[in-house]
This record gives structure tokens, sequence and C-alpha cells, in this order.
């Protein structure tokens, strides 16, 4: 797992030239990065809990969810019954 490389994505889409660069092909600006394919696919599907559980940092989840729509209602269905300590069991 490349905890790191996951969490400097999610950084660097916070910012507009690398976001534009990301809205305008995805794929290549994911295969820039060393992520695993269960990463990969976590960000593609916006899928809250696996990157929660990857260990994106919450503060650039919660960025990511706002950026990519993700109702607010889902965030937190997706987050339920985790804590802090499940993003962070590898480390």
């Amino acid at each position: 797992m490349s905890r790191y490389a996951l969490n400097k994505l999610v950084w660097d889409i916070q910012h507009p030239e690398p976001r534009t660069q990301y809205e305008a092909n995805p794929e290549a600006f994911l295969a820039r990065y060393d992520l695993e394919p269960e990463e990969v696919a976590a960000v593609r599907t916006r899928h809250i809990r696996a990157m929660w559980v990857l260990g994106v940092n919450p503060y650039l989840l919660r960025f990511f969810q706002l950026r990519h729509g993700v109702e607010e209602d889902a965030f937190h269905a997706a987050l339920e019954g985790l804590t802090y300590l499940d993003s962070v069991k590898d480390v």
C-alpha cells in the first residue's frame, strides 16, 4: 500500500493546476503516482469508505468529498462505524 502517494494525490488535486490536469485526463494523472490498484479504484469511484481505510487523511478526504460532489449523507454513511484508528491501523 502506498499511503503517502494516495494522500499526495488528494493533496495535489486541491490546487488549481493539478486539479485541471486531473479533470482533463484522470487516467494519465493517476499514473503519475505509485498507487496500488485498490487505491486507484477507490479514487476513480469516489469510494469514501475505501479511501478512509486506505489511510487518506480525514481533512483531505473531506476536501475530496466536497470537491467531487459526494453528498453529505452519503459521506457520513460511508464512514459509519469507523474510527480514526481504522485509517492508521497499518502505520
